[in-house]
Order: structure tokens, then sequence, then C-alpha cells
């Protein structure tokens, strides 16, 4: 069944359920958000000398920061890497300013915006990710082609999101990941479950429906990766 969030909930997240996300899954994510994070710096690694980095310090956007916490890793691994997060919730980007004084970098900012109307021009970014946010857009296609717009020729779209398939194997190692010295929420299998079960999409729903939406797009190849407990949908202009 697709994401019962999507359905009832705006894209804009109300200002209590910011600050809830948050306190909560934003943290109990937070080792797939670092396997995001590893996965994009290491893509736009300038030694690489990709069409994500065209060998020099990468433009990356990132789709509904929310917090922020996606970018603030990327920018910890990859310095010479440029990130902007973009989200439409005031509170979501004050929440990211704070962060971002925590983390102490320079190469990340955040700003209030649109995903529907990205003010940016067209083949600005090497990359552009997106994390937990696909479930909430009303007007999917819209979104994507935006990204295809704002991308490089040869640039990539990574757009993550929970995987209601995931095994009992898979929270596992995920609970195994869980970085030493940091809370563990109970019951936490229990919660991971829970929240893929209401924010993800099951196997199914990648391969066809997800997959459906990026076939109106100006995207010609569409590639579903299962990354730790969630899913990233892989396009490239």
């Amino acid at each position: 069944m697709i994401s019962i969030l999507r359905k009832i909930m705006p894209e804009k997240m109300p200002f209590f359920a910011a600050v809830s996300y948050a306190a909560g899954p934003a943290k109990i994510f937070m080792p797939q958000y670092r396997l995001m994070a590893k996965d994009v710096a290491e893509a736009v690694n300038p030694d690489r000398k990709t069409e994500c980095s065209n060998g020099a310090g990468a433009m990356i956007l990132d789709i509904g920061t929310g917090p922020g916490v996606v970018p603030l890793e990327i920018g910890l691994l990859e310095p010479a890497a440029r990130i902007i997060g973009v989200d439409v919730n005031e509170k979501m980007i004050e929440i990211a300013q704070k962060n971002k004084k925590k983390y102490g970098l320079t190469n990340v900012d955040f700003r209030v915006m649109d995903a529907n109307a990205l003010l940016f021009g067209d083949n600005t970014f090497g990359m552009i990710v997106s994390t937990d946010s696909l479930h909430h857009w009303k007007r999917p296609a819209r979104i994507i082609d935006e990204m295809y717009r704002c991308l490089k020729p040869g640039g990539e779209a990574w757009i993550y999101d929970g995987f209601s398939g995931a095994s009992n194997k898979d929270i596992d190692a995920y609970i195994a990941g869980w970085p030493a010295g940091r809370p563990r929420f109970f019951p936490l299998y229990s919660m991971i479950r829970l929240i893929l079960g209401i924010h993800g999409f099951s196997r199914k729903e990648y391969d066809t429906v997800i997959k459906g939406i990026v076939a109106k797009t100006q995207f010609k190849t569409c590639a579903c990766q299962q990354r730790g407990v969630m899913m990233r949908v892989c396009l490239r202009k």
C-alpha cells in the first residue's frame, strides 16, 4: 500500500511534526543517513573525476533536507563539495541552521524553498539527493522534473526512502551498527519496523509505481537499489 502519510499529510510538515521529527525519527535513522552521506561523498570525490564531480568541488542539492543531517554529514566527508539543503518548512530550516553551527561547517547552506519550483538555474548541480521526502510529495513527477532541469548533463539524482520490505536481518544489522554511546530507543526494533511500514514503499511499489512516475519525467533510466533499511532510486541525466 502506498505510503499513508503521502495521502493524509501536506508536503509542508506542520510545526509540531517538524519538531517531533527532528527529535525522534531523524535520530533513530542517523546510521542510515551516514551511510547515504558516505555514498554521496564517494560519488562526488574530485579524485574520481566522475560526471557528478567533474574533477572539482561538486555542487550538491539536498531536497527535503529536514534538520539538515545528510548534507552536514556529506560536508564532513567531502570538504571540497558545496552542499545546499532546501526544505519548504521554515522550522526545519531553522533547526538545520542550528545543527550547522554545531558541525562548524562553511561548505553547507540551507534555504527555505519549494521543490516544485526550485530557484536554481538549469544545469547547476552535479548531484541531487533527497531523503525521506518522496512519500510526502503530492506531485512527484513535477519535483523529479525539477531535479532533471537543475542537474548538469551526466549528473545523478538519488532519491532515498523507506523500504517496508526490509527483512528482520536487515533491521538487526542496522541496530547492530548503532553508534557506541548513542541512546538506544526502546523498543527500537518495533519503532523502526513501524516507521518503515508507514513511510516506506514495498519492493513492488518501487518497481511499478515509483518507476511508473519516473517514466513520466524527462529521465530515461531508473534503478532501485536497497541500501540498509531504505531504497535508493537512482536517476541519471
